[in-house]
Order: C-alpha cells, then structure tokens, then sequence
C-alpha cells in the first residue's frame, strides 16, 4: 500500500516547481491528472532532449511519469465544466499561475472550496499570493539573485548562479510538504484549505542559517564560492593529480585524522594549524599547503584513504559518474518509467527516500509508470465524468478537449 492511496490531484501546473510537486504525489500513490492546453501542452513538453513521441522532452518526462493527460482549453465554457467536475471529486488542486490568473479563468480559491469544501488547494508562485512583489514573475535564476544565494556563491565579487533549477525543485519539496500538512489538518477537521508556496520563501528557507547569521549580526555573509559558508580551507574542493577532490575536515577530530591520511602528521604542531580560528585566519597558507600535497594523489585514491580515516570526502564526479556507481544501484535509487515511442525506459530519480516495508516476493513486480502523451487519456478521464461518446466527440470537435 503507498502512503496516497485513493488520493486524486487536479494538476494545473507547468514547467517544474509544480510538476515537481505532482511527480512527488504520484510516487506516494495519489492518482494526478494533468490538465494542459491542447496542442502545445506543457510548455516543458517543448524542452531540450526530444525522445520517443511528439512533445516529449526528457526533462519533461523526469517529473511527469505516472501522471494521466487530458487537454481543456479553459478558456471554454464546456471544458471549464469538465475541470469542475474533476474538482468536485479531488482531494487536491495544484497550481502555478501568477496570483489572479485562475480567478480570470473562473476558479478562484474561494469558489473552488466553496464548491468542494474538502479541496486542499496548493498554488505555487514566485513571490507568494500577497506582497509588493506577488505579481513579478520568475525563475530559478531570478530567485537566486533575489534571494542572496547567487551572492553567497560569489567568486571574486562575480555572482554565480547554481548550475541547477534548485530553488524550482526545492519549491516543489516545500509545496508538498504543506500539501501533507494540509491533508493531515483535513483529516482531523474535515476541512481543505490553500497552501501559498512562494519560491522567495523556499530560496531563503535553504538559505535559513545566512538569514539567522544576518539577523544575529546584523552582518550580510559575502560571497564564498567554493569555500562553503565555514570558511575553513580543510573543507574545500581541490585539485589532485588526477582529478578532483572535496574535503570535508571541518572539526578538529577531522582535520587531525585528514593530516594522518597525508602522512604529514608534524603539521599537527604548526601554530597555522592549530584550530579552527588559526585555520581560518591563514586560510591561504593552509590552501597552498593542501594543493602541493594533494598534487601528487589521484582523487579516486585519496577518496578511499580519506574516507577510510573517517573523513568525509569525494572525488568530484559527473553525473555520470555516479548514477551508475554500485550504491546507487544497491539502493534502487532510480526509477525506469516507459517513455512512449521509445524503445527503452528512461531512468529518473525515485522519491529521494527509502521506507521499510514487509518483503514479498510473491509480488509481481509494479508496472512501469508511463510518460504522458498530450492529452491521451481525455477520453477515459471524460467517460469516467460521465460524459457519453457523442459528448465526448462533441468537445473533441470543437477544440474544447482532447
């Protein structure tokens, strides 16, 4: 049994802070349906990497597996009506339009939990549902820089922006963790509610340990680039002869135990050595100390003796490098979901968790879940409404649906 079991989500969201969130909700059991425009879909479906059938880009398919597609122009009277018959039977609405765009379209908030009391809504927007900044728009980027964190990267007073949608993928976390939430209320009281996600908020929440330092200090932490936010050169990345490495000595039982590793154990008596506060006030004599050392290792032998000492480090790897590494392996980490038109699964990440339950291995195995194609389960999603065929081909004919 999965955690949302018997649990139906309405899906209006787009691109990836809200498809983050479904795709979370679906890999606990919930059943999602997507609503997208007809013809162009979600404008993610148009993104780099095409495989397998039209409008299927594969960033698209990471965080849309598993869900069901129907295709309403809501902009239609007819298509507005079959959205209000899947409100009316959902436990959850997701959405990511700017504030007022889904009152424009004829659901605001109120008349959606007017018309289903139960129906927990979650709108996922950049800046939140209220506030000077509510009807910017933005993206990843745009809340990096707003946020601080491209300044906390800064490298030589350039900002730097995570090479990642972090902050999107984060807001989808923080939109289902106040989904939870909110079910879990629901269940005691009976009553839904709208759960506001605001990507500012999830950007300074990752950032939460800058903001109480700023607030204890009343001091702005600068940019630090790859020198982490403890400024210590012990817990830095470096060059080796072959590659790569980030060390992760941060306390003093670590940074005894990585000059051991080193063979360079009469460093322990030097002054600049001594502690955390002497390490990092002579940080660029520890650097250049540690990178001549570090030169004559190759980061693949120095992870194994470094983390054979109990100190943590990595090589740094690719992607590549590490989603077929045995551990991830031994987990079952990934997750193969059939992609349409193609000839083999895709691989995308599982929930990013691992829960115990009773082994059966009488079990056949689940299905793989399936990348949605625009709009190919209206049909059934319609009938299951109650709409008859020639209700169905009426919509179909007008451009309604699909």
């Amino acid at each position: 049994m999965n955690a949302l079991d018997g649990i139906r989500v309405v899906d209006l969201t787009h691109a990836i802070s809200g498809p983050t969130c479904t795709n979370a909700l679906v890999q606990l059991g919930a059943e999602v349906v997507k609503v997208e425009p007809p013809h162009v879909g979600d404008g993610f479906r148009h993104y780099t990497e095409h495989a397998g059938e039209p409008l299927l880009s594969v960033p698209f398919a990471s965080i849309n597996a598993g869900k069901r597609s129907i295709a309403l122009d809501l902009k239609i009277d007819a298509a507005r009506d079959v959205l209000w018959k899947l409100v009316e039977r959902a436990d959850i609405l997701v959405e990511n339009y700017r504030p007022g765009v889904l009152a424009r379209l004829g659901f605001a908030i109120e008349d959606l939990r007017r018309r289903n009391p139960r129906l927990i809504v979650v709108s996922i927007t950049g800046f939140g549902q209220s506030g000077p900044l509510a009807q910017w728009g933005a993206y990843d980027h745009i809340a990096q820089a707003i946020s601080g964190i491209a300044a906390l990267g800064a490298i030589d007073g350039e900002p730097r922006k995570i090479g990642l949608p972090i902050i999107d993928s984060f807001t989808g976390y923080i939109a289902v963790i106040g989904t939870l939430a909110a079910l879990r209320r629901r269940d005691a009281t009976g009553a839904g509610e709208h759960v506001d996600v605001a990507m500012l908020d999830a950007a300074l929440k990752l950032a939460n340990q800058t903001v109480s330092v700023h607030s204890y200090t009343g001091q702005t932490p600068g940019g630090s680039g790859n020198r982490g936010f403890r400024m210590v050169p012990t817990s830095e990345f470096y060059p080796t002869g072959e590659g790569w490495i980030a060390l992760g000595a941060n306390n003093q039982t670590q940074v005894e135990a990585l000059l051991r590793a080193l063979g360079a154990e009469a460093m322990l008596s030097d002054p600049r050595m001594a502690d955390h506060a002497a390490r990092v006030a002579n940080h660029d004599f520890v650097r250049a100390w540690l990178t001549d050392r570090l030169a004559g290792w190759r980061a693949e032998d120095l992870e194994k003796a470094l983390t054979d000492a109990k100190v943590p480090a990595a090589m740094i790897r690719d992607v590549g490098g590490i989603v077929t590494h045995p551990h991830i392996v031994q987990r079952g980490s990934l997750d193969m979901v059939d992609l349409p038109g193609h000839d083999r699964p895709l691989a995308t990440m599982g929930p990013g968790f691992i829960t115990a339950g009773e082994p059966d291995g009488a079990s056949p195995p689940a299905p793989l879940r399936r990348v949605p194609v625009l709009g190919a389960d209206g049909e059934a999603i319609l009938a299951e409404l109650g709409y008859d065929a020639a209700a169905v081909a009426a919509l179909r004919g007008e451009g309604m649906a699909a």
